[in-house]
């Protein structure tokens, strides 16, 4: 089909029908036209007549050409397409012959039938069509000047009476020009379709390239986001796990200038993400980022065992120094008290060694809570359930706490861990609550079970946690209270950790809440 498909072969030849139509309607203009421009009012001389019927004709059959077309079978095609132009360049050499044979002005309409000729079935068409109208020319010169056919105009004897040599060689300057039209029309549109080939051919490549770049995008451990200012147009496997926070992590992405083209992290919700945004094409922008929290927490776990490590050797050099002096010391303090309580009830010396004992004691507490941290304490882990440790340490917790009301509903779960490591650690985590609400308030524990994790809740109704110091409350010696140590939440975070399980302190609408996200047992 001559690198056409038959849809665009058949839509090529509607076109080439009806500008049939449009030259049709022109020439019967001109002809009825003529006359009275000549005053002439021979309207229906024998020319005349002859060519109505001819375009009567043509209509008709152009008609009938374009209702045929629609349904034409493909193998006929071309055929079909080579009889419209055997048809149309007869009529205008019958024209021609009637409006003043070789030097009618119609016979430039031929040109036409030869560029179509030349677009829809390449130098093939052009040359058979030039060829015809040539021969169809020749054929009409020699019928009349030997009379075969009369001269029924006086344009017709003024052309034909000249010499051969005069008719002949502008019958073959009509070749050379058809011949030249035609070439030229068939180079072209081959041309044409090359490049629009190969634009088609690059189209389908990019678009395959692009499938297989997004392919390869959607499986690396990546994320890549391709948005602009309202839309997201690509985002890839990777980059849909934070969907929760995208929109907020692309929008402070998009203001800090210093990631144009360079690497910057940023924190958000918890999440630490390292990214770096670049141009794309018009308004839009990608952003490549990946998830450094696991490194982040890596190198805070670095951190705090550095600073245990310091903790160690500073009490170890404590313990050493002033742990049994001032054992000695509170030792004494109780024996004058007793003393002097004996001889002078009232006397200030008494309320100066009471002050001496009572702080050498917080002393020594403080010194025992360092020991507890700091020493390299076994842990024996074996099956247990969390609820039923709950239930033992919130029965004595409430014995202690009577103005606390405390709530338990835990689902049966079993961890691997140290049942008295863990009873230290919910322990802590009530004591801390109920210092925070001053030993009046609600205590509500629940948990939450999924396939790959057994998340515990402590919420309390106390004030909650400063934001500003959320990050730092289970560092060692990080206290907000007046007398504290700072070692009770850093315990329980060591304990955590040890159990392999992950620990975070947030606030509710009520109060504070600290969760405990155990890994499920190993089957």
């Amino acid at each position: 089909m001559n690198l056409l498909s038959a849809d665009e072969f058949r839509n090529h030849l509607s076109y080439y029908l009806i500008i049939r139509f449009f030259f049709i309607f022109t020439v019967i203009f001109s002809f009825f036209l003529f006359p009275f421009i000549r005053e002439n009012n021979d309207i229906f001389s024998f020319s005349n007549k002859l060519f109505l019927l001819s375009a009567f004709f043509m209509l008709v059959f152009n008609i009938f050409s374009l209702t045929v077309n629609r349904f034409m079978r493909e193998k006929y095609l071309t055929l079909f397409a080579y009889l419209q132009f055997v048809v149309e360049i007869s009529f205008w050499v019958m024209v021609s012959y009637i409006s003043g044979g070789i030097s009618s002005p119609y016979l430039y309409v031929i040109i036409i039938n030869i560029i179509y000729a030349g677009i829809l079935m390449r130098e093939k068409g052009a040359i058979i069509t030039t060829l015809y109208a040539f021969f169809l020319l020749l054929l009409q010169g020699v019928f009349v000047k030997f009379s075969f056919l009369p001269l029924i105009t006086s344009e017709l004897v003024k052309i034909y009476s000249a010499s051969w040599e005069s008719y002949f060689s502008r019958l073959f300057t009509y070749l050379l020009f058809f011949s030249f039209t035609g070439f030229v029309a068939s180079r072209i549109t081959k041309s044409f379709r090359q490049a629009n080939s190969s634009l088609i051919e690059s189209t389908r490549r990019n678009k395959e390239m692009e499938k297989h770049f997004f392919a390869i995008f959607s499986q690396i451990n990546i994320g890549i986001v391709i948005f602009d200012e309202t839309t997201k147009f690509y985002v890839n496997r990777y980059a849909e796990q934070f969907e929760e926070i995208l929109d907020k992590f692309l929008a402070e992405a998009t203001k800090d200038t210093a990631s144009n083209g360079a690497w910057s992290e940023k924190k958000i919700n918890g999440i630490w993400l390292s990214y770096t945004v670049m141009p794309y094409i018009e308004n839009q922008k990608v952003v490549i980022f990946s998830d450094l929290t696991a490194i982040r927490k890596q190198e805070e776990s670095f951190e705090l065992q550095e600073k245990l490590a310091t903790i160690g050797k500073l009490t170890a050099t404590i313990a050493h120094e002033i742990k049994n002096p001032l054992t000695s010391l509170i030792g004494a303090s109780e024996l004058m008290f007793s003393e002097i309580q004996e001889i002078q009830p009232e006397s200030d010396t008494t309320e100066l060694i009471d002050i001496i004992r009572r702080e050498g004691t917080r002393v020594k507490t403080l010194l025992d809570s360092l020991f507890r941290y700091t020493e390299e304490t076994s842990y024996t882990l074996m099956e247990c359930v969390p609820s039923s440790i709950l239930n033992d340490v919130v029965t004595l917790f409430r014995l202690g706490h009577p103005k606390v009301k405390i709530t338990c509903k835990v689902d049966e779960f079993s961890v691997l861990g140290d049942a008295e490591k863990l009873k230290q650690v919910f322990w802590n985590i009530m004591t801390n609550s109920a210092e925070e609400m001053n030993d009046e308030g609600e205590i509500n524990i629940f948990s939450e079970l999924s396939e790959n994790s057994f998340k515990l809740y402590f919420d309390d109704t106390g004030p909650g946690f400063i934001e500003k110091n959320i990050d730092k409350i289970f560092d060692p010696f990080f206290s907000t209270k007046k007398r504290g140590t700072g070692l009770g939440l850093a315990l329980v975070y060591r304990i955590i950790t040890k159990h392999s399980g992950s620990i975070k302190a947030t606030n509710t609408e009520k109060g504070a809440r600290i969760i405990i996200d155990f890994k499920p047992k190993a089957k």
